[in-house]
């Protein structure tokens, strides 16, 4: 941005760290400080949901997320842990409609692509939003993850496409237990008309703001797999 602008838009429009009100440059979200603080994902962790530990991982380890269940998804990657400072700015963005924070929130997002396991899907691939109920979405006047995956897509100069829908407008998921969570998102989703041709043979990257238990994404990688999706991946700003 010229300089010039940018300094009469900071004067019109002040930004304002979303943690600490530290007040900031014309585009930015965070401080250096608040972004410090956040929590990237790092070994170890389960390579199958992303679940994050902490201490030596043997020979013996057993995801207690995954114990008992077969996810359609390859893997899941957040990009960062979900703690207070991480979870304030998805909330503020989800809740408050704070949605000038899509862009800022790609970029971190992105991170997760630096493991490897992203490569050919970044070769060879789509990102899909996880979709909310119309509902929901007309209520919040937009979707956080498709939002996400707009400005994602164009800081990695790849294609995207809304093609899922959400068909059932379920509870909430945060009072359930994992296999309740299961339960209540069984045929929740389903491929929109002009989907199948975009996805076919495709590998396609699944975007979500937080993942949990897996169960949301699990159900939408069904839905991409039976309508000819190769793989699907996970990628998800924080890991709750």
């Amino acid at each position: 941005m010229i300089p010039i602008v940018a300094r009469i838009l900071d004067f019109i429009y002040p930004a304002y760290c979303q943690i600490c009100s530290t007040q900031l440059s014309y585009g930015k979200s965070l401080c250096n400080v608040c972004l410090g603080k956040l929590v990237p994902v790092e070994a170890p962790l389960c390579s199958q949901c992303g679940e994050c530990f902490d201490g030596d991982i043997d020979s013996q380890f057993t995801c207690n997320n995954c114990q008992g269940l077969d996810f359609s998804f390859n893997f899941a990657r957040a990009a960062y842990r979900g703690d207070k400072s991480s979870r304030q700015l998805i909330h503020d963005f989800k809740y408050s409609r704070q949605i000038h924070l899509a862009e800022n929130l790609a970029t971190l997002t992105s991170l997760a692509l630096e493991d490897s396991r992203f490569l050919p899907f970044l070769k060879n691939g789509i990102l899909v939003p996880v979709p909310l109920h119309w509902l929901r979405q007309r209520k919040r006047r937009f979707n956080q993850s498709e939002e996400i995956v707009k400005h994602l897509a164009r800081q990695i100069d790849m294609p995207w496409a809304n093609i899922l829908k959400r068909t059932r407008n379920t509870e909430t998921q945060t009072r359930y237990n994992r296999k309740k969570r299961l339960q209540n998102l069984k045929g929740a989703f389903q491929l929109r008309r002009n989907g199948k041709a975009l996805i076919s043979n495709k590998m396609v990257i699944l975007v979500d703001d937080v993942l949990t238990t897996g169960s949301t994404a699990n159900e939408c990688a069904v839905v991409l797999l039976e309508n000819g999706a190769s793989k699907v991946a996970v990628l998800t700003l924080i890991r709750g």
